[in-house]
């Protein structure tokens, strides 16, 4: 009885000497800061570590106000190196547990952003005709629309794509 008493006790101390949540957001946020002193950028095993912060930050917090922005934060830093799966996996975590957060909208562009540059151009269209269709006064909206029919084409097919739009556009005299 003593010993379970005494493993209680230690374990109940090591919870409670954890770090508070504004240490671990000040943590996270000087963390971000080191990663981003470089001009380049972050490298990829740093942008997983910090990702890695921020979902777990998301999962520890889940009623924090941050959680959305973090998640945000993670699902970008894995688009800009390539890690796609994870970043769409977190837009929709933020799509569908978040579905106030201002930033949804860009959610659905950036997660369109994400299966197109991994190469997966159905599913890429489809999230930017999400993104129109749901947002259709966003600021970005236009832009998307004409952006749908190019998702996957070679920039010679957009040339000519371009090209023969000029061409409908313009009165023969």
């Amino acid at each position: 009885m003593k010993k379970i008493f005494f493993l209680l006790t230690v374990s109940a101390l090591l919870v409670s000497c954890g770090p508070t949540r504004e240490e671990r957001v000040n943590e996270i946020l000087d963390f971000e800061d080191s990663v981003f002193e470089n001009a380049i950028g972050a490298d990829p095993a740093t942008a997983d570590q910090l990702t890695d912060l921020y979902v777990a930050f998301a999962d520890k917090y889940p009623t924090d106000s941050l959680t959305p922005q973090f998640l945000m934060k993670g699902a970008e830093m894995q688009s800009n190196v390539i890690h796609t799966e994870h970043a769409i996996e977190l837009f929709d975590r933020i799509i569908n547990d978040y579905p106030y957060f201002s930033e949804v909208p860009m959610c659905y562009f950036l997660k369109g952003n994400a299966y197109d540059l991994n190469s997966q151009y159905k599913e890429a269209k489809e999230a930017y005709q999400i993104f129109v269709d749901k947002y259709p006064d966003h600021f970005m909206a236009a832009d998307t629309r004409k952006l749908i029919p190019l998702v996957g084409m070679t920039p010679e097919e957009i040339y000519e794509y371009n090209l023969s739009r000029i061409k409908d556009s313009v009165p023969e005299m």
